[in-house]
């Protein structure tokens, strides 16, 4: 029952994100096309590269073109369905106290917060993503077998979480310090590092981008699962289990920081 509750309210969310996009379907075009020029701009870049060198520390154009595919995709299906407690998102119900609004209602904090919000411009990251994917998966030769196809949702689901968890890990401290923005301003910079394969970077830095900030397990790690590569393989299994620890620090995190949130206006 607890179960259809939610995906009523989130139906009923649905709606009424469709029709303020109907409302403005100018702008709902201008945003996806823009995000997905965006992807289009690193591709052009990735290409007039590998016009000079045939591979890049050993990885292939295809290579490249499916992590940067797997990227786009994890990230857009974050910013279309997750961002309603993204950093700038909380920053602005705790700063203005409409975070109450959202604790009154009988439902969980978090789980309205997320559903109030379906930003559009997200789905111009997936149309990318899905597009890089299948074609740089047909260079590499990938067979989209229903095992392999379970495999994705798998590895794709532990690196959602692994971007979810931290940007809620970053959302949660705007309990406590007066903005985050600047955080998740430093967050999204850090993440262009996952577009590119990690053993590019230097030993102490592949790291800290494995242990400390797992942005790895965003796209370089699960995509050796697609190339089959030993080495890394490891860390391909590990990234649901990566993805689930971090969601359970960062939810930990949120509930100990909306256990002690005191509303503005008191």
């Amino acid at each position: 029952m607890r179960v259809r509750h939610y995906l009523r309210v989130y139906l009923e969310f649905i709606k009424r994100n469709i029709q303020v996009w109907a409302e403005g379907k100018l702008d709902f075009v201008i945003g996806i096309v823009a995000i997905f020029l965006t992807n289009v701009t690193t591709i052009v870049f990735f290409w007039v590269i590998f016009q000079h060198i045939p591979t890049l520390n050993g990885w292939s154009f295809a290579q490249l073109l499916f992590m940067f595919g797997f990227v786009a995709l994890t990230t857009g299906i974050w910013h279309v369905f997750l961002t309603g407690c993204s950093p700038w998102s909380m920053d602005h119900l705790i700063r203005k106290g409409n975070l109450d609004r959202y604790m009154l209602r009988p439902i969980n904090t978090l789980a309205v917060i997320i559903m109030r919000n379906i930003d559009e411009d997200g789905f111009g990251d997936v149309a990318a993503g899905i597009m890089l994917l299948l074609y740089s998966s047909s260079m590499l030769g990938i067979a989209w077998t229903p095992q392999m196809i379970l495999a994705f949702a798998l590895l794709m689901s532990g690196s959602i979480m692994v971007i979810f968890a931290i940007t809620l890990f970053i959302s949660s401290m705007a309990f406590w310090v007066t903005t985050v923005r600047s955080l998740m301003e430093m967050f999204w910079s850090a993440i262009r590092f996952a577009e590119y394969p990690m053993d590019i970077y230097s030993m102490s830095l592949v790291w800290i981008l494995t242990y400390i900030f797992p942005i790895g397990f965003v796209s370089f790690y699960p995509s050796q699962f697609f190339f089959q590569n030993v080495q890394w393989m490891p860390f391909a299994y590990a990234t649901p289990v990566v993805g689930i620890a971090l969601l359970a620090i960062a939810y930990a995190s949120w509930r100990y920081g909306l256990k002690n949130y005191t509303s503005v206006g008191h």
